[in-house]
């Protein structure tokens, strides 16, 4: 193999390796950049945990759970929705089901939400 041919392998082999982390982290970026927008200029409401459960996922150490809501936007009926999120370490009764907790809902996708953990 000539140096040529030994350095266009290389070059494919890292334009390969960037193509695939490009596609496997991309949707995650895009998710995170569309929940920072969501918490930033969606409309508060409240939903209240019926069930929750563990997906086995984690993210940052986080887990993700699996959480079927009754969200109640202002001026609408209430209205049931099934929403993933990562839970972040914060006393287990807060989110037990029953518990009401605040979120933030895409002003014109109403199935589309946060839990606003800070708040």
């Amino acid at each position: 193999m000539s140096v040529g041919q030994g350095m266009l392998m290389a070059l494919l082999i890292t334009g390969g390796t960037a193509l695939i982390l490009a596609g496997v982290g991309l949707p995650f970026l895009i998710r995170s950049r569309d929940a920072r927008r969501l918490l930033a200029t969606g409309l508060p409401a409240q939903a209240v945990v019926e069930t929750m459960s563990d997906t086995g996922l984690t993210v940052n150490g986080r887990p993700v759970v699996t959480f079927d809501l009754t969200v109640s936007v202002p001026g609408t009926p209430p209205y049931p929705l099934s929403h993933r999120q990562s839970l972040p370490r914060i006393p287990p009764d807060r989110v037990a089901p029953g518990a009401v907790l605040p979120v933030r809902v895409d002003p014109a996708r109403h199935d589309r939400l946060r839990i606003d953990w800070p708040t």
